[in-house]
Formats: C-alpha cells, structure tokens, sequence
C-alpha cells in the first residue's frame, strides 16, 4: 500500500503510527542482524573444518545482508514519516493532523498523485506531497 492510499485508508494518525512502529521494527531487525554478524565473526576459525568456517562466514553475509536492508528501510519509513508530518499542521489555524479527502477531489486525473488535506478545525484545505 503507498502513501497516500494508506492515509486514505487509515486516516493520518494511526497512518503516522504504524509508519513509525513499522520503521522502529526494522530498527531493531537491523540491531539483532548486527548481532548475528558480530556472533558469526566471532566464530569464524578455520581449526573447526571448512564445513564449520562457510557456516560461519554465511551467518556473517546473512547478517550484514539482512543489517542493510533493515537499515535501508528504517530509514525510508522514517524519511516519508517525517516528510508528511511535517506537512500535516493547518497553515491556517496551525491545528496539527487532518482528514484525507476522497481521489474525486483532490483534482483531475491528469495531474501527479498528491493528496488533498482537510482541517479538521477549520475546514482548510491543502495539499500533502507525499513525496513517493
């Protein structure tokens, strides 16, 4: 699900919520990998046989593979977090949140995809980039 059909969906905050806890998991994901690559570093030896040495070496590229793409989306999911909440006060009464309005108003079919924010306060209307 992208961006915006997500707060389409969900509704800003709980959209908000779930793209923070979901860029803390890959956070943690990325600090277990880490732990894995130090254990399988730490276990490398030769002495124990080759069998034993590529069991080893693969932990290691398992978990510096896995400590990456962790990375990488941790910090996509907080990148598009914070660009939209950064977008989500009213510039008119400064009230921080908004409702999604529907795909049918939020302009022709012919422009790029953006999302149209309503203040729940007073009505306002803006525009959200998502930026995906």
């Amino acid at each position: 699900m992208g961006t915006i059909d997500g707060i389409r969906k969900l509704g800003f905050r709980k959209w908000y919520e779930r793209q923070l806890i979901e860029g803390h998991v890959w956070l943690v994901t990325m600090v277990l990998a880490l732990v894995l690559t130090a254990v399988g570093y730490e276990a490398l030896s030769v002495r124990e046989g080759m069998l034993d040495l590529a069991y080893d070496l693969t932990a290691v590229a398992v978990g510096v593979a896995l400590s990456w793409v962790s990375f990488r989306r941790y910090a996509s999911a907080m990148t598009v977090a914070e660009h939209v909440g950064a977008q989500a006060v009213c510039p008119s009464c400064g009230r921080y949140g908004f409702k999604a309005l529907p795909a049918s108003e939020a302009g022709p079919a012919g422009r790029p995809l953006q999302l149209l924010a309503a203040c729940r306060g007073c009505g306002h209307r803006w525009p959200i980039d998502p930026g995906t």
